[in-house]
């Protein structure tokens, strides 16, 4: 039986970063990982190129039914502390937009540094160890795998979420948690497709590909940002966001021209209706809207019959159409194309200064096994880095 200070399960994002920071401290630490090799889906983050933090991270960007939670650790491990490291590094990179930094070259910089950090701190880092069980006992914890036991006085949970399971995603985290009796928040997919339902797929039937700028909303829920419509549904930038607020069973709202209000449509549809429906504001939308999504959208909606001909009422209804499509999905594109999990560990469970359990001391966990999901744009590989630090500098 081997015996260390911290094992830590997962050798992803938050749980090298917090290796990293727990082996400069001088404990012995032993980062086990079911997988071939360590930190894949940092490999595949922003499609490749790794869009490792966000300078704008802060905790409105985060979903979680304990809010507060995040204040802690996101003050403490900054976008610009990990940033210094990159720079120490030497790894190029850029701002894209609105804050988010990816690596000039890919990802593979960033999970390099990682594993030299952790490494050349002396923690011990083995992949393809499965884990059969974990139990407390007087010493602390005792974590059983096919490779043997291991004795170790603290044990840190970083196993990450559900969402890409060809990349050998599991459920270990939250099954770890309700073994120690704490509450799991419901997991679901996050930062996902929404599909569509039967009719509406037909009404968007040949329109894959086509993407734009809208604004959406779904309940209080509400933002302007790029769409795209796939065969089976939703999806693109305001999608992905709009899935982490969405349940099923709820509306999701559509703008497809969010600079223009419903009463300037309606103004503008009446001038158009005295030219034959040829007037300006038909040109415009199907200059600003893919001529085919605009057709889809009003002129062909319930057959309204010759344009000289359409009462006010129809008009507004035209212009409501458009201001305001309404569809209930029938669900989301599911884990396999998620990029988070949302849900997980109750942050009601932890100390947001140290990641540690407050029924059972000794036992932490970090990233995205616990219930806080970051929007898209790096905001989760930030929360990755500043749940990892706060662990490792308690455990």
């Amino acid at each position: 039986m081997r015996d260390f200070d911290v094992v830590i399960l997962g050798a992803g994002a938050s749980g090298l970063m917090c290796a990293s920071e727990a082996a400069v401290r001088k404990r012995r630490v032993l980062v086990l990982d079911h997988g071939p090799k360590p930190g894949r889906k940092v490999l595949v983050s922003g499609g490749g190129r790794c869009n490792f933090t966000n300078l704008h991270a802060a905790p409105a960007h985060y979903h979680s039914q304990n809010p507060h939670f995040v204040k802690s650790a996101l003050s403490r491990f900054t976008p610009q502390d990990f940033l210094e490291r990159v720079k120490a590094c030497r790894i190029a990179f850029h701002e894209k937009t609105d804050g988010q930094m990816f690596c000039d070259r890919n990802a593979r910089d960033i999970l390099d540094l990682l594993v030299a950090s952790a490494e050349g701190k002396g923690a011990v880092i083995e992949c393809g160890t499965q884990v059969k069980e974990v139990r407390r006992d007087d010493a602390g914890f005792m974590v059983t795998t096919l490779k043997g036991d291991i004795q170790a006085a603290r044990l840190v949970v970083a196993t990450g979420g559900l969402s890409w399971p060809e990349l050998g995603a599991t459920d270990l985290g939250h099954k770890i948690a309700r073994q120690f009796g704490l509450e799991v928040v419901a997991p679901a997919p996050a930062l996902v497709g929404l599909a569509f339902p039967g009719r509406e797929k037909t009404r968007f039937e040949g329109l894959a590909g086509i993407h734009l700028c809208v604004g959406l909303s779904c309940g209080e829920w509400g933002s302007v940002d790029d769409l795209m419509i796939t065969h089976k549904g939703l999806s693109g930038p305001v999608i992905l966001n709009a899935s982490m607020v969405w349940e099923p069973g709820r509306e999701i709202v559509v703008n497809w021209v969010p600079e223009q209000t419903v009463e300037a449509t309606f103004e503008q549809l009446k001038l158009d209706r005295a030219a034959g429906g040829r007037g300006k504001f038909r040109v415009w939308l199907s200059r600003r809207i893919p001529r085919r999504l605009a057709e889809r959208i009003a002129w062909n909606a319930e057959a309204r019959g010759p344009w000289k001909a359409l009462s006010d009422e129809r008009l507004l209804a035209l212009a409501s159409d458009i201001h305001s499509y309404r569809f209930i999905p029938s669900g989301t594109f599911g884990y396999k194309e998620a990029e988070v999990t949302r849900g997980g560990v109750d942050t009601r469970e932890l100390s947001s200064k140290t990641m540690e359990c407050l029924k059972v001391p000794g036992l932490f966990f970090t990233g995205e096994v616990m219930d806080v999901t970051g929007e898209l744009g790096g905001f989760n590989l930030q929360w990755a880095w500043s749940s990892g630090w706060a662990a490792g500098q308690a455990v």
